[in-house]
C-alpha cells in the first residue's frame, strides 16, 4: 500500500483520492529562467529529456518526464523526482501529476471555493492568505500563496463552517481517441451525403422529421473545441458564441481542432441546403462554446474546471435548452456539479436544461461528469447495433465505450459522417469527415434528439425529456437487459422517432416532476 501523500479532497462530502502518475512531474520555473536554465535543472535532477516537456498554455506550468521510473510505489517515485527538482535554484515549486481516466491532471495555483455564507468570503480568504481573482454569486476563485501545499490548504478552507466546498482548480490534459483504426479504409465522399448517415436511419430520426421539424428557438449548446461557423451546413445555425478559454466571444477553433465542428454537425446541421449532411436536431439553433483547445496539431487538449463552470453558466443564461458535452475524464468537481445543477434547475425559465454527457472511450468505468445522476450519460454503439467494444464488428479495435450503472442510453458512435472544418483544416482536409467516432460522436445525436423533442413539446421539463429518452430506447445489442437495462446500453439504443412520438403524446403530461429549487 502506498504512503498517503495527502493528495485528496472532498466532493459532495466524499473523499476523492487521486492516483499519482509517476512518469511526469509538474514544474513552475522561476520566471527569469531561459530554456537553457530550465533544461540544466531538469538534467541536474536526473529526470527525462527536457525536449519531451509539455508547456501547459497560460499556466506557467511544465510537465517534465521523470524518465525510467523504476520499481516501487508511484507516490515514492513521484516524491523522489519532486525532491530532486525542488533542490534546483531555477525552480520555484514542483508538484505531482495525477492520472484520471487516461488523462494527465495537475492542480493549478488556484482554488475554487463555494460559500454557504457569502458574507464570510472575504474574511476566510484573507485568513488563509488567498488572493481573490473572480467571484460569481457565492463562489470565488482564488490564487494560493507562493509555495502553498494546495491539498492541505484546500482541506483547511473546506473545514471552515461557512464553506460549502473547496477544491483545486484542476487542469486536465488529454488526448482524443484516433478518429478511426488504421485497418478501416476511408471511402471517398460524394453527394448525396445524407443517405450515408446510417445513424439517422438506425435511430429513425429520418422518420421523426415527418412528425416535427426543429425549431430555431430551441438551442443546443455545444461545449467543445469551438465550431466552424463558416461551414455551409452550420452557417446561420450558430446564434451565440463564447470562448470560456479566453473569456471572449471569439470561439472559432484552431485549424486542427475539428472535434467541436463534428459534434455540432451531428446535433443540428442545417439539413435543407441541398449541400451536405443533416443533424438530428436540424432546424434547431446552436450556441457554440469553446472550453478546450490544442496548442498544435496532434497535441493534447487542456481544460480547467473554472473554464468549464463559466461555459455551463454562460450556456443556460443565454437561452440553452440542451447542453451537449462530448468531453470528460477529469477529476470529480463540486464546482462543475453545481454548475450543471444550476443549468438543470434554473435554465429554460425553471423547466431546466437537458444535459447530455459522453461516458468516455477507455472501455472502463464511466468518466466524470457522465457519472452524475441527473445527466443523460451516453455510451456508444455501432452500425450493427452492438455495444462498441474493441472486438465489435465495426473493425475499430483501438477503443471501446465506457460502461457501468451510470449509463442511460447508447447511440451510434462509429463511422459517423459529419461536418469538418472547411477547407484543408480539420480532420481529413475536406468539409466533411466520414469516420467521426467515440462517445463524443454518440452524444450530439442524443442532444439533437432532445432538441427535436422540445421542438415538438416545449413544455416538457428536463426530467421528462430524460425519462422519455430512456423509456423509448430500443433494447438491442449483444448483452442481456436485466430490470430494463444493462451497463453497455443503459436502457437501450436511442430511438428518435419513439422519443418524439412520446413527446407529442400523453407522456408529455408527465412533465413537471423535476425538482424546482435553485442551487
Amino acid at each position: 500500500m502506498e504512503e498517503d501523500m495527502g493528495y485528496h479532497y472532498k466532493v459532495n462530502g466524499q473523499t476523492v483520492d487521486l492516483d499519482i502518475d509517476p512518469s511526469f512531474v509538474a514544474v513552475r520555473f522561476e520566471d527569469d529562467q531561459p530554456k537553457s536554465g530550465r533544461a540544466m535543472a531538469t538534467a541536474a535532477a536526473h529526470l527525462g529529456p527536457f525536449a519531451r516537456r509539455y508547456e501547459i498554455p497560460g499556466e506557467k506550468l511544465t510537465l517534465i518526464p521523470v524518465g525510467a521510473a523504476g520499481p516501487g510505489p508511484a507516490a515514492g517515485i513521484a516524491e523522489g523526482a519532486i525532491q530532486s527538482l525542488s533542490a534546483q535554484p531555477q525552480v520555484r515549486n514542483v508538484m505531482p501529476v495525477f492520472r484520471v481516466s487516461g488523462n494527465h491532471v495537475v492542480a493549478s495555483d488556484r482554488m475554487i471555493v463555494g460559500f454557504d455564507d457569502p458574507s464570510a468570503m472575504d474574511p476566510i480568504l484573507v485568513k488563509h492568505r488567498l488572493e481573490k481573482v473572480r467571484v460569481s454569486g457565492d463562489t470565488a476563485v482564488a490564487i494560493l500563496p507562493p509555495g502553498a501545499d494546495v491539498f492541505a490548504l484546500v482541506a483547511a478552507v473546506d473545514a471552515e463552517p461557512e464553506v460549502r466546498y473547496a477544491e483545486p482548480d484542476f487542469i486536465t490534459i488529454g488526448q482524443h481517441i484516433p478518429k478511426r483504426s488504421p485497418e478501416v479504409p476511408v471511402l471517398p465522399l460524394s453527394a448525396p451525403l445524407v443517405p450515408r448517415q446510417y445513424a439517422l436511419s438506425i435511430t429513425k430520426a429520418d422518420q421523426a422529421w415527418q412528425l416535427v421539424k426543429g425549431r430555431a428557438d430551441i438551442r443546443i449548446a455545444v461545449l467543445d473545441e469551438g465550431v466552424d461557423t463558416r461551414h455551409p451546413d452550420l452557417a446561420g445555425v450558430v446564434v451565440g458564441t463564447f470562448d470560456a478559454a479566453d473569456g471572449d466571444s471569439f470561439q472559432e477553433p484552431n485549424a486542427w481542432d475539428g472535434h467541436g465542428t463534428a459534434c455540432a454537425g451531428l446535433a443540428a446541421a442545417i439539413g435543407d441546403n441541398n449541400l451536405g449532411i443533416r443533424g438530428v436536431g436540424a432546424g434547431c439553433s446552436i450556441l457554440a462554446i469553446r472550453i478546450a483547445y490544442s496548442e498544435y496539431a496532434g497535441g493534447p487538449w487542456r481544460i480547467s474546471n473554472e473554464q468549464v463552470v463559466s461555459a455551463i453558466d454562460w450556456a443556460w443564461k443565454n437561452g440553452a435548452d440542451v447542453l451537449s458535452n462530448s468531453w470528460g475524464g477529469g477529476p470529480p468537481s463540486n464546482a462543475i456539479t453545481e454548475a450543471f445543477e444550476r443549468a438543470r434547475l434554473r435554465g429554460r425559465s425553471g423547466q431546466g436544461c437537458v444535459i447530455v454527457v459522453a461516458a468516455g472511450n477507455m472501455f472502463q468505468g464511466v468518466s466524470f461528469p457522465a457519472t452524475l445522476p441527473t445527466v443523460l450519460s451516453v455510451a456508444a454503439s455501432n452500425e450493427y447495433d452492438e455495444a462498441k467494444t474493441p472486438d465489435s464488428c465495426d473493425g475499430e479495435k483501438n477503443w471501446g465505450t465506457n460502461k457501468g450503472p451510470e449509463i442511460d442510453v447508447a447511440a451510434p458512435g462509429v463511422h459517423n459522417l459529419t461536418t469538418d472544418i472547411t477547407g484543408t483544416s480539420g480532420y481529413d482536409g475536406g468539409d466533411y469527415i466520414a469516420t467521426f467516432n467515440g462517445t463524443s460522436s454518440a452524444t450530439p445525436l442524443v442532444a439533437g434528439a432532445c432538441a427535436l423533442m422540445l421542438s415538438a413539446n416545449p413544455g416538457l421539463s428536463e426530467a421528462a425529456v430524460r425519462d422519455i429518452i430512456k423509456n423509448t430506447a430500443d433494447k438491442v445489442g449483444q448483452f442481456p437487459y436485466r430490470n430494463g437495462r444493462n451497463d453497455y446500453f443503459g436502457h437501450g439504443r436511442l430511438n428518435v422517432l419513439s422519443a418524439v412520438q412520446a413527446a407529442l403524446g400523453p407522456m408529455s403530461g408527465a412533465a413537471a416532476t423535476a425538482e424546482t429549487q435553485p442551487v
